[in-house]
């Protein structure tokens, strides 16, 4: 399929003929893409006056939202941004453009215009793209810290029976399983998803909680749910959590107070049980 891209210069003292490679446009009859170098903007702040910096930003936000246009589900906003951005216009661009900001050529190329054909682009005449670090979740984060601290007190990831607890049906799993003068048992639960696997997961640990407690060698054990409060705009969780929070004998913790659980094994020594 046929598609081009033109580079976007930003030129830095035009009397030399001096310019900086800035942003690169890419486009088929499918759609388009554009991005500029927020690291390069950054760096010409100070050879530019405040005024030139202030027109060359805006100029890189009108193109970038006429770009994204291309792209929306709409056919009538994607036609009129189509109507511009088409390879005849960065003809004209790259002719008569006498601003801040130059284009040079279009040129056209035989690919198909997806993200990583235009990153591999990108990178090539303008700069690299900085790789986004994934989000890691407070509830991801202190597991892997517990992981490590815990890891003398307490079997991780252990599959309970009938045979370890009187009562169950089928066999339960619980994230941490320790013991020292009665049996301690951790969950992690991440309180912000889907509410009906919420439920499903917290059913199946308080039905677990209540066989602890009807056998009589175990019902002092001691239950941790490491867990933080959900937004109250998502109602259903949020109403799972405060009565979670209302269990007895079960100690609900926020990822930010996990030291507590740290505290509680070392002071009562307890120890992994396999």
């Amino acid at each position: 399929m046929k598609a081009f891209y033109s580079i976007l210069y930003l030129s830095i003292r035009p009397n030399l003929g001096e310019r900086l490679s800035l942003g690169l446009f890419m486009a088929d009859e499918n759609g388009c893409y554009f991005y500029y170098s927020p690291e390069k903007l950054q760096v010409t702040k100070s050879l530019l006056s405040e005024q030139a910096y202030s027109l060359v930003r805006t100029g890189l936000k009108s193109l970038e939202s006429l770009s994204s246009e291309c792209n929306k589900d709409s056919a009538l906003i994607a036609h009129k941004a189509h109507s511009y951005l088409k390879e005849s216009y960065f003809h004209y661009l790259s002719r008569y453009s006498n601003n801040l900001l130059t284009w040079d050529a279009p040129v056209s190329v035989d690919l198909i215009l997806n993200q990583g054909v235009y990153n591999k682009l990108f990178e090539k005449f303008v700069h690299s793209i900085p790789e986004k670090k994934p989000l890691i979740k407070p509830i991801e984060k202190v597991k892997r810290q517990l992981v490590k601290s815990l890891a003398n007190y307490v079997s991780f990831d252990v599959e309970l029976t009938k045979e370890t607890v009187s009562g169950l049906i089928v066999p339960a799993k619980v994230w941490f399983f320790g013991k020292n003068d009665r049996e301690v048992t951790g969950e992690a639960k991440d309180f912000s998803i889907q509410a009906g696997h919420l439920q499903q997961q917290l059913n199946a640990h308080l039905f677990l909680i209540e066989m602890f407690k009807q056998s009589k060698d175990k019902k002092d054990a001691k239950f941790f749910m490491i867990g933080d409060e959900p937004p109250k705009s998502l109602s259903e969780n949020h109403a799972l959590w405060k009565s979670i929070r209302d269990v007895k004998n079960l100690d609900l913790v926020p990822t930010a107070e996990v030291q507590r659980i740290e505290e509680y094994m070392a002071e009562h020594g307890v120890e992994p049980v396999l």
